[in-house]
């Protein structure tokens, strides 16, 4: 089995992407909060990344289990589908577990982490 495209997960999220925006950063203006979230990510620490990824690895493996394949996954689309799974936006109950437990900066160093990997 191939890896799994994310494509079809997040064709929902545009909405959701805005709303992670503006409950992570407060109000303000989506232009803002998004280039608020690419310094973030720029700057975001990915030796910390890689030590958090050691959880997330057991399950998103490169091998066709059903579960999505996260490297090289766009840091803004993980930072958004992270949000929605710790609001509780996308329905999984492992994955909102697992988001539950994440604050803001081992999210963003998550998503700088496995979107510096190759695919």
């Amino acid at each position: 089995m191939g890896k799994v495209n994310l494509r079809g997960h997040i064709v929902g999220l545009v909405s959701l992407r805005a709303l992670a925006i503006a409950s992570a950063f407060g109000v303000m203006s989506g232009a803002v909060a998004q280039a608020d979230l690419a310094d973030q990510i720029a700057k975001a620490d990915l030796g910390y990344g890689e030590y958090l990824a050691g959880e997330c690895v057991t399950c998103h493996r490169k091998s066709g289990t059903g579960i999505p394949q996260i490297n090289g996954i766009e840091a803004e689309t993980f930072v958004t589908i992270m949000q929605a799974y710790r609001s509780k936006d996308l329905d999984n109950k492992v994955m909102q577990m697992m988001a539950g437990r994440l604050d803001d900066e081992q999210i963003i160093s998550l998503a700088a982490y496995f979107s510096s990997l190759p695919e």
